[in-house]
């Protein structure tokens, strides 16, 4: 009997350890990797392009590419040509296609993201801009700032299959979308377009502040998130009834928005400004402002919220803010004149990244 009592401890022991191990792996992946480990990972042939890679994809306006940041090493591991004068970024579920617009050319780009390739390049309308695709990757509806259309894109043909009007006089400019609803905001009206994907036919204009630009959703879709340029504020709206249900002073030239998961914090980017603001979306009213962020633009979180990530469209770099100080910890220079800039990770992939 004590032999048996013996085995069974010895395999409780085995699985714990073995436990041990797998979760170490998994916080060394990025929490817990040294600068040694991270320099022989990239060292690696093609490590640019490895689906388990946690990076950032930064589209660079005047050098006609996309720069790939490692975000647990901070530098440019790669780069993908692509059309003129590239703006946003947009990834399939599974992250192994990318989509990228280019203002200049009025393309969008198709991008193998292991083979660091761009596969097509499908014209559209004129100054595409902002662009999302359904949840089901088959389908790419992008906004063109220079005419009244929404395009509508096969992503498995690589071709323009549909434009939705958006009425006479509209400009289409960034889009946000949850589920079968998609948000689209007109900077020249003063409006956001609400889209139905199922009919692909616009369903009702909201209207809002001075020059909406990067309109989010809500994680659970009831509330619109607006910043408005001229203004300098964060407008919020319920999605359902378009009722204005908030407005917090932000930054000048509000720009783009991440929202923390739980919905206490945002921050504002403000390009006009040169600045950010982080917001108490509770009390509504500003936590703290960063300035001295040149063209600060557009926004991205790591995935664990600790860090917010910036394109600095006049001084070339991203700036990496902690989410906890709101001090700038460090600037990367990525190429001249950063755009967007889009997260690039599998689920459960990457530990802390």
């Amino acid at each position: 009997m004590q032999i048996g009592r013996t085995s069974n401890m010895g395999r409780k022991w085995l699985i714990y350890w073995s436990v041990l191990a797998l979760f170490s792996a998994i916080l060394t992946s990025c929490a817990l990797e040294t600068k040694e480990e991270a320099e022989k990972r990239l060292r690696d042939t093609g490590s640019a392009g490895k689906l388990t890679s946690v990076q950032f994809y930064v589209p660079v306006e005047n050098e006609n590419k996309v720069a790939i940041v490692d975000i647990a090493d901070a530098s440019v591991v790669g780069e993908i040509e692509v059309g003129e004068g590239p703006m946003n970024t947009v990834f399939s579920s599974t992250m192994r296609q990318a989509y990228v617009t280019n203002h200049l050319s009025s393309t969008v780009s198709f991008i193998d993201t292991m083979n660091l390739k761009q596969t097509a390049e499908v014209e559209v309308g004129p100054m595409p801009h902002g662009l999302v695709l359904s949840p089901d990757n088959k389908t790419l509806y992008v906004a063109t700032v220079a005419d009244q259309y929404l395009y509508v894109l096969d992503t498995q043909k690589a071709e323009v299959t549909q434009t939705i009007d958006m009425g006479e006089g509209a400009k289409t400019n960034y889009i946000a979308s949850y589920g079968k609803t998609i948000y689209v905001s007109d900077h020249e009206n003063d409006k956001v377009y609400i889209v139905d994907m199922t009919k692909n036919s616009l369903e009702r204009a909201l209207s809002t502040g001075s020059l909406p630009r990067a309109v989010k959703v809500s994680g659970d879709g009831s509330k619109l998130f607006v910043p408005t340029a001229n203004d300098g504020n964060l407008e919020i709206y319920d999605t359902a009834t378009g009722e204005l249900l908030q407005v917090i002073a932000a930054v000048e030239g509000a720009t783009d928005i991440v929202i923390t998961e739980d919905e206490s914090v945002a921050v504002i980017s403000g390009v006009e400004g040169n600045a950010i603001a982080f917001l108490d979306l509770k009390e509504g009213h500003a936590l703290a402002i960063i300035e001295d962020l040149p063209g600060a633009k557009h926004l991205a979180f790591n995935r664990l919220e600790s860090r917010v990530y910036v394109t600095l469209s006049e001084s070339d770099e991203v700036a990496v803010i902690d989410m906890e100080s709101r001090k700038v910890e460090y600037k990367l220079e990525v190429g001249v004149r950063p755009h967007g800039i889009q997260l690039k990770a599998l689920p459960g992939i990457g530990g802390s990244c």
